[in-house]
Formats: structure tokens, sequence, C-alpha cells
């Protein structure tokens, strides 16, 4: 969905953009100018820059393509890398980084998690369903587009229902397990 920014007037996608306020006087900034008013305000030496989108491999030879946002909050800064796919639904990456260190850095960290976790594969796929490899998974959740308030769980990229996830347990019953949450700029 393409939306204007409310600064400068420009064409974004909501994806490239930060919604500033609440109730009716919520209004869409690009991450450009919402950055360059942050930076502004809190004194910051800042550069916004802008990276191309970049398509990695996994192991089993699917391409994945991200695009990247930056966001300043406090005196950080949240760089983001978001998988371009026809459902809006893939991998999320993160890193946090000092708001006045060289971008280029920050972009070199999150790109090199990147390619950590796209060669982890945690699900195969099983008799139409999946299977858990290694007993390990890893994942991030998020919601339905069209029900915010339906979780759904990303594992390697891939839209995963919990009735999915569920399906995966039986050949680890009476097994024990650990569900931890932690914030997606975290890697564990």
């Amino acid at each position: 969905m393409i939306e204007r920014c409310s600064v400068c007037g420009t064409a974004i996608a909501s994806h490239n953009g930060v919604y500033v306020g609440n109730g009716e006087k919520t209004r869409l900034m690009r991450s450009r100018c919402y950055n360059e008013s942050i930076a502004e305000y809190l004194g910051l030496d800042y550069e916004h820059i802008e990276f191309d989108p970049v398509t990695l491999e996994d192991p089993k030879g699917v391409l994945h393509t991200f695009q990247f946002r930056s966001h300043i909050f406090s005196e950080e800064l949240s760089l983001e890398a978001l998988e371009v796919t026809e459902s809006d639904v893939g991998y999320e990456f993160s890193v946090i980084a000092d708001a006045d260190q060289d971008l280029y850095i920050t972009f070199k960290s999150l790109f090199e998690r990147i390619r950590r976790e796209l060669s982890r594969q945690h699900i195969e796929s099983n008799n139409g369903g999946y299977r858990i490899k290694n007993s390990v998974v890893r994942g991030q959740a998020t919601s339905e587009a069209d029900d915010p308030f339906a979780s759904l769980l990303i594992i390697d990229g891939k839209p995963i229902s919990w009735e999915e996830l569920g399906c995966m347990i039986p050949e680890y019953m009476s097994f024990r397990f650990k569900l931890e949450i932690f914030d997606r700029s975290e890697e564990k």
C-alpha cells in the first residue's frame, strides 16, 4: 500500500515509514523524515542512508530478498531487514546500535546476522506438513495480516500456525521443552 509522507509528501510504502501520534492526529512520516527530525531534536550527528535491497540464497537454494529501514529511538538506532514476499510474511531481523555509529558498520552486523540465520534450518517438509529438525525451533511471533489478534509464527521464513507447530510435536511426546521469548534484535 502506497501512502504519502506527512512531512515531505513523498510517496512511500507503509513499511518504510513510521506512524506518529494517536487517534485522529496520527500521521505517517517516511523513515528519513522521522530519523532526521529525531536526530535534530536529540542533537545527534546523523546522516540517513538508504540501502538497496539484497538477495541471498539459503542452503536449499531458495532466494530471499531483503529491504532495509532504520529508525532512531532515544540515542539508539534500529536497523531492520524485512524479507520481500508476496504475502508480506517472511524473515525479519534487526540490530540495535548507537544512533551516531557509522550506519555501514551497523549494516555489516545485520548482513552477517542474516547470513547466519539463513544457514540454519529448523523444519523440513514431511508428508504434506513439516517436522522439526535437530529438536530446535527458532522463529518469530507475528500476527496474520487480516487479523492482528491471530498469532502466527515465522519459522525458516515460512508462515506456520500454532496448529502446524503442534502437529510437529508428537515425535517428541514425553520430552521436555523450553519456550524462550526475547527481543528480535537479540540472537540466541
